[in-house]
């Protein structure tokens, strides 16, 4: 079983972003800066949705992606632009290593004191192999005995 890794997940949702927000002129911080982060920029996080098993070979998973942008000075074409950028950006399919995960929902918040903080959130569910491996030795040769009675 294989489960995926949620900083497997960080690092491709802020590696999409650097291929269309590219630093230096954008920075992505993650949600332990509180301060002294220099705008614009954008700060990312993955908040897990629960798993839970579906059949005794598989497991329905979940994790709601977050970005949110942080402007220089307050644009709300800016704003729309980042909104339509960062859904192209997502479209049906995120891709995480090998895996290629559905995207659900996109949805696009304002946040912060006077409501003028642009925050997209992104849900994306996916589904989990959860057979375990045998890891007892194959038989080689098998023995019969057949008697008449």
């Amino acid at each position: 079983m294989v489960w995926i890794k949620f900083t497997e997940i960080k690092k491709a949702l802020n590696e999409l972003l650097k291929g269309r927000y590219p630093p230096p002129q954008y920075k992505i911080y993650g949600k332990e800066i509180k301060e002294g982060y220099e705008p614009p920029c954008f700060f990312t996080e993955v908040l897990d949705r629960g798993s839970r098993a579906e059949t005794r070979n598989f497991a329905r998973g979940g994790f709601t992606v977050k970005i949110t942008y942080f402007q220089r000075k307050k644009d709300e074409l800016d704003q729309l632009e980042k909104a339509d950028g960062i859904k192209d950006l997502f479209g049906l399919i995120f891709c995480v290593g090998d895996r290629r995960l559905t995207v659900s929902e996109i949805s696009c918040d304002y946040i912060g004191e006077y409501q003028d903080i642009l925050q997209v959130s992104i849900d994306i569910d996916y589904r989990e192999n959860t057979q375990k491996e045998d890891t007892g030795a194959v038989a080689r040769e098998i023995g019969v005995e057949v008697t008449q009675g």
